[in-house]
C-alpha cells in the first residue's frame, strides 16, 4: 500500500494475516488498538469532569482525550453549565 492511500480489503487481509503469524500490527491499515490510559480534565472551571484518554497498544500513539467519548462528556458538561445559567466552558451548544 502506498502512503496516503486508503487501505483496500486485500491490504487489510494481508495485515491481519501478518499479525496472526506473529508480525507487527499495522495501524495504518488496521487502525489503532486503543486501550484506556485514564483520563484528563475536560476543561470546565469547576474541575468535576474527566474525559477518557486512550493509547494505542501497537504504536504508542495517544489521543490525549480527543475522542468521541470525550466529546460526549464535554457536551454534557456544557449542557449542565448552560442549564445553571452559566457560560458553557467547552464551546456550548449556542
Amino acid at each position: 500500500m502506498s502512503e496516503g492511500l486508503t487501505p483496500t480489503p486485500l491490504d487489510r487481509l494481508i495485515a491481519e494475516a501478518l499479525v496472526l503469524a506473529g508480525g507487527p500490527h499495522s495501524c495504518s491499515v488496521l487502525g489503532h488498538k486503543w486501550k484506556s490510559e485514564g483520563g484528563r480534565w475536560c476543561g470546565c472551571r469547576d474541575g468535576r469532569c474527566s474525559v477518557p484518554v486512550h493509547e494505542c497498544e501497537a504504536c504508542g500513539d495517544c489521543d490525549y482525550g480527543d475522542n468521541e467519548d470525550a466529546d460526549d462528556v464535554r457536551a454534557e458538561c456544557d449542557a449542565r453549565h448552560e442549564a445553571a445559567g452559566e457560560d458553557a466552558p467547552n464551546g456550548g451548544t449556542t
